[in-house]
């Protein structure tokens, strides 16, 4: 069983530094991944004209890392059960840093993408097994405050990241945008060497064929949407079937089939992938929205997610209060009602700044509730703690489906309807309700 703090011997000072230095260190690989994620945005142009490409081969550099982001993340998620976290964890950490080195170096842009393909895998290394990590150390009366922590590494790794690639690309070269997160592995390499983790790993036959034929369906599917293509959608939905006749008769499945087929598990994988859903359409359409709708400069109209960063921010903390005094469920649906009623309020359009301000504060505290403690903890309750890092990497798998979604069906309602924000936002309180509901049902179900 892992290893976990006895109530009945406190850890003692010198156990409570080491612990909180364990977990410095993994939120900080998610900071230096959010970072990255922002930081590219400001450095795509000088990338295109770097290797002499049009833009929309440009946007392979977003789109490349999402898909193989998404791939890695069940896969080292389970690998982390067999190897060890702190081993997948290094992983992830030493892969991102490569990656880094051969996107900064690239002579081409194919090298280039090769090089975001590889920081990929390492950020699924990343991601979930901090949550995991974080989750198994601390004890229960600790945890949900703990877990908060991981979404205000993310949000500032969020809110920093434009910041900082503006500011480099102003004074540096844009290679600089990759080059910054060698030092801050190594020190993360440095920082967690000495880490002995207690966990008990599984042995048995690692699910090559289930792993292949999970893949085929993440990359179908994903890249069907992005690309509207029916045909690669198609060809994902054929690879389900496939995957759970392998997945029933294998010892140690890539996909527990379990957890499609019991309400409490499948219930918080479509909360997930609503909370993916939300928290796309928001981060991404709000800016244009506030540009379309009150005729905001475009360069202004990018400050306007500045509020629903650092509110998300912000609630991610809160949210580990909430759950830690209300229950995880309690929490779960209130952040899902907070961003419900953002929606609605985006839906009904807004004349004043201040008013879309306060309406971004509220989705983006929402947001930060429903994509922070509440979901991982009802996740962990339900399964085996030697499944905890496979049930995290499922639950960041279905928030990044949602996020692959919702900006592909906001292109298609802004291009097809005089107000296409209004559908968008009515599917995202849709979204949000129906997640209240099946959450609320889920809790008498298995």
């Amino acid at each position: 069983m892992e290893s976990r703090v006895n109530l009945s011997n406190p850890l003692s000072q010198t156990d409570v530094v080491s612990r909180t230095l364990v977990t410095f260190t993994f939120l900080l690989g998610i900071f230096m991944g959010a970072l990255d994620h922002g930081i590219v945005g400001p450095a795509l142009s000088s990338i295109m004209n770097t290797f002499n490409i049009s833009a929309s081969w440009g946007v392979w550099s977003f789109t490349v890392y999402t898909l193989i982001f998404a791939v890695s993340i069940p896969v080292i998620g389970k690998m982390s059960d067999r190897v060890g976290r702190k081993q997948a964890f290094l992983f992830g950490i030493i892969m991102f840093g490569i990656g880094s080195l051969i996107a900064a170096f690239a002579p081409n842009f194919i090298v280039f993408l090769l090089g975001r393909a590889v920081q990929a895998i390492g950020s699924g290394g990343i991601f979930p097994i901090t949550a995991a990590q974080i989750a198994m150390s601390y004890p229960p009366e600790h945890r949900d405050k703990a877990m908060g922590w991981i979404g205000v590494a993310f949000g500032l790794g969020s809110i920093l990241g434009p910041t900082v690639g503006g500011f480099i690309i102003a004074t540096a070269s844009w290679k600089w945008i990759f080059l910054v997160n060698i030092p801050v592995c190594a020190l993360i390499l440095l920082l967690i060497a000495k880490y002995k983790p207690n966990q008990t790993r599984v042995v048995k036959p690692i699910d090559v064929l289930g792993i292949t034929l999970l893949t085929l369906l993440i990359l179908a599917v994903m890249l069907g949407i992005r690309l509207q293509n029916f045909w690669l959608i198609a060809l994902g939905v054929i690879c389900i079937p496939l995957l759970l006749l392998v997945e029933k008769k294998h010892p140690d499945p890539i996909m527990k089939v379990k957890y499609f087929t019991r309400s409490r598990t499948l219930a918080l994988l479509l909360a997930s992938a609503a909370s993916g859903f939300v928290m796309a359409t928001a981060v991404n359409f709000i800016p244009l929205f506030a540009e379309m709708n009150l005729g905001l400069a475009k360069g202004s109209s990018g400050f306007a997610a500045t509020p629903l960063a650092i509110a998300s921010m912000a609630a991610s903390l809160i949210g580990g209060m909430l759950t830690d005094r209300l229950g995880a469920r309690r929490a779960l649906m209130a952040g899902f009602g907070l961003a419900l009623i953002g929606a609605v309020f985006l839906i009904l359009g807004m004349q004043s700044i201040v008013l879309l301000i306060l309406t971004i504060i509220l989705m983006g505290l929402g947001i930060g509730i429903i994509i922070g403690s509440p979901l991982n903890v009802l996740m962990l309750q339900a399964v085996e703690p030697s499944d905890t890092g496979m049930a995290v990497g499922y639950l960041s798998l279905f928030r990044s489906l949602g996020s692959t979604v919702g900006p592909a069906l906001a292109g298609v309602f802004i291009a097809n309807f005089t107000n296409g924000f209004s559908p968008l936002f009515i599917t995202s309180a849709a979204l949000s309700l129906a997640s209240m509901a099946i959450v609320l049902v889920s809790a008498k179900g298995r």
